[in-house]
């Protein structure tokens, strides 16, 4: 239920902003606005404003629109015919047009701002072990050290170091590296390897590194439904003790041997209410054949050591090209991973539809409101870059429409525009139906 609650609010905001762009710039450009909706289908709410504009918030909030005066959809008084959309010079409709993915893009610019000026907290980057052959070996990587720049920009984080690695890395260039080791700097040269996006989570395995994560006790936090965990009888607040008789007495290790230990039955002794339980569990392998049982560590109340505490932040001026990269670099990665999907080297199991959303939604408000932050940025990117693509019906569909009326001098036949409303129509409910069955065979694998 809280997943839901959350969505409904990412979506309504998300909603609000690119539809108030459409309206802000179709209001500036002399265009009467009759509706601006947020959500479909039965009123709820509505309210006249002075400008004529009806403001309605509907039943069904899973989306929105602005609906402007148009002589292709109803007769307008010859008084207000200079108001209506179709009778604006193509400037003013390309700017209409292109408003509401800009509003987008722009409100993830700010969002990014706001998280680059409260501070971002996260592990330090310690190396904990590196793997013997490895680029980090090659780089003379040694535990303990910590690396504090790449390329000269700072990675107080674990995050921010993966978040500039993986820039380089898909492309495979080779990073130069400020490292720290009882106050004595050192630079180093990195080969990184090239990776794709569906290779992204294995970075720092690919590197050869892994870095100090603070031990945590072994107590279960959420299980995932009709996961290995819960059909062996595992609950919220377990504390898991041994495997097999051999005591672990971490989080770390109990992930260790579990990755390790794929389609491999083990005993293990839980503590539960006080009582010592037993139960058998039989970690499944994932795409990389890593051992899962769907289970999270409970972190409430867990407090990081303050020597491995870490905080990336800027200033609010320095904090500002930041927040155009963040957004530049994350609307990249999102066109690649649409492309990379359209010929096959990214696999469409990454494409998640409204369930695989309100999950995100919900996890990211647990972990606080800068999480929260985050998550609508990035949704707010993939809006934007959606409705930019150049599909009928869409506004990059219509973006389109008038690049060919600037070219042939006058608007396509209506023919035409009508037939290329279907066909965009056709492909977006297509996305929509993958979308959602890789939705559904998430929840049910």
């Amino acid at each position: 239920m809280q997943s839901l609650i959350f969505f409904i609010i990412a979506l309504s905001l998300l909603v609000v902003i690119h539809e108030f762009g459409h309206y802000w710039v179709a209001r500036r450009c002399g265009v009467k606005v009759l509706r601006f909706s947020v959500g479909f289908g039965q009123k709820l709410w509505s309210k006249q404003l002075k400008n004529g504009t009806e403001f309605v918030i509907a039943a069904l909030p899973l989306g929105g629109y602005v609906k402007m005066l148009d002589e292709r959809e109803a007769p307008v008084a010859e008084a207000e015919l200079d108001q209506a959309f179709n009778r604006q010079p193509l400037r003013n409709r390309v700017a209409i047009v292109s408003a509401g993915p800009i509003a987008n893009l722009l409100f993830a610019v700010f969002a990014y701002w706001v998280i680059m000026v409260t501070g971002v907290p996260g592990l330090k980057p310690i190396i904990d072990d590196v793997t013997a052959d490895s680029p980090a070996a090659m780089a003379q990587l040694i535990p303990g050290e910590e690396i504090i720049a790449v390329n000269g920009k700072a990675t107080p984080t674990v995050n921010s170091l993966f978040q500039q690695w993986l820039k380089f890395a898909q492309s495979g260039e080779t990073v130069t590296l400020t490292t720290r080791i009882t106050d004595i700097e050192n630079t180093k040269q990195l080969t990184l390897p090239k990776l794709g996006l569906d290779d992204a989570g294995s970075l720092f395995s690919q590197i050869g590194i892994k870095t100090v994560q603070p031990d945590m006790p072994p107590i279960l936090g959420e299980i995932v439904a009709d996961s290995p965990a819960e059909r062996a009888g595992l609950q919220t607040g377990d504390e898991l003790i041994s495997a097999d008789g051999k005591q672990l007495s971490s989080w770390q290790a109990w992930v260790a041997l579990i990755q390790s230990s794929a389609d491999e039955e083990m005993s293990i002794e839980i503590l539960r209410d006080g009582q010592v339980e037993q139960l058998d569990i039989t970690p499944v392998a994932d795409e990389n054949n890593v051992g899962r049982i769907g289970a999270a560590v409970n972190t409430e109340g867990y407090e990081i050591p303050a020597e491995l505490r870490s905080e990336l932040r800027y200033g609010p001026l320095a904090a500002i090209p930041q927040a155009f990269s963040q957004t530049w670099q994350f609307s990249v990665t999102t066109l690649s991973g649409l492309w990379g999907m359209l010929i096959g080297t990214v696999s469409s199991d990454n494409l998640g539809g409204p369930i695989a959303i309100a999950q995100f939604a919900g996890d990211s408000a647990q972990q606080g409101l800068i999480a929260f932050i985050s998550f609508l940025a990035m949704i707010s990117i993939s809006l934007g870059i959606l409705n930019l693509l150049p599909v009928p019906v869409l506004d990059g569909g219509h973006l389109l429409m008038y690049f060919f009326e600037w070219v042939r001098g006058k608007p396509l036949p209506e023919s035409v525009q009508i037939q290329g409303q279907k066909i965009g129509l056709f492909l977006i409910l297509l996305l929509m139906v993958f979308a959602f069955t890789n939705d559904i065979a998430r929840l049910i694998g």
